[in-house]
């Protein structure tokens, strides 16, 4: 049951529900009558590349997007919220919401990673003339446990037509990582072939705690290894995403993300590639 939970947390992040107040000024898909329980499915062809070594890619083939919006109270996917201001273009909200990062070392859709062989996973560590120890590839299987974060912040939303702009700023809740991140992001629609093409760009920035936490090597992993500490990371994001209605209930829907990973997470001897990839293409069925 635990890791049905997971596997439909990851999949609600594929999906976000702008919201925005309903009024007569504001009004257009993206906005969110009060009151109404959201809840669409799409079913499809995708995936989202691990970076790390031996981490298996997530493939995406069934995407839930549930959202429910009261006068004040809101869940939307994986954040639960208040909003403290709420106006036709901006919004103020104070929300927790699952950490994302430990996705990278546990592939929830073919169960625990730990049952996967890890022969020739490891590489030997390579020494100089000097006899330094040098860093070595390492498999998420050989590393301890990463836990489930739980996060809590501030949300902050404007709206204008056909555009959106915003900010969060979290800090770890759970006492996973002791630390914080942040993000901001713009986003565009315009139409295209008889649907909506979305346009849109993160920034992400996450603390050197919460790096340390999920990419770092302590004294308790690995003792043939250099010490490895994180450091504060920043990781830009695009997204390109495609939707047609087909009639009130079916839409055709694709979408692209691209996250950019910096020295502060390749660096790290459990990563392999400075970009994740997430992709799909598919139809999407709104139930209510």
């Amino acid at each position: 049951m635990k890791k049905l939970l997971m596997i439909v947390l990851l999949c609600l992040s594929g999906l976000q529900t702008a919201f925005a107040s309903c009024t007569e000024t504001s009004a257009s898909a993206d906005c969110v009558e009060p009151g109404q329980l959201n809840l669409a499915l799409a079913l499809g062809l995708g995936q989202r590349t691990n970076p790390l070594h031996q981490g298996e890619n997530v493939p995406l083939l069934l995407i839930p997007d549930v959202s429910y919006y009261g006068d004040r109270w809101f869940w939307d996917n994986t954040t639960a919220g208040y909003s403290l201001v709420q106006q036709p273009d901006f919004v103020l909200s104070l929300v927790v919401k699952l950490n994302q990062e430990k996705g990278y070392f546990q592939r929830w859709f073919a169960g625990n990673l730990m049952t996967y062989s890890t022969s020739g996973s490891l590489l030997p560590p390579e020494v100089d003339t000097g006899a330094t120890k040098q860093m070595a590839m390492v498999s998420v299987t050989e590393v301890n446990k990463r836990p489930t974060a739980w996060d809590a912040g501030v949300q902050l939303q404007w709206f204008g037509q056909g555009w959106q702009l915003g900010m969060n700023l979290m800090q770890d809740a759970s006492g996973a990582y002791d630390g914080q991140n942040a993000s901001v992001s713009a986003s565009t629609q315009v139409p295209l072939a008889g649907g909506q093409l979305q346009l849109g760009a993160n920034l992400h920035w996450k603390s050197s705690k919460l790096i340390d936490r999920y990419y770092g090597l302590d004294d308790s992993e690995l003792f043939y290894l250099q010490r490895y500490r994180g450091e504060a990371s920043w990781q830009p994001e695009f997204r390109l995403g495609w939707q047609k209605a087909l009639t009130p209930q079916w839409s055709l829907l694709s979408f692209y993300r691209m996250l950019l990973l910096d020295d502060a997470m390749t660096d790290s001897p459990l990563v392999k590639s400075s970009r994740v990839h997430t992709w799909f293409v598919g139809v999407s069925y709104q139930f209510f």
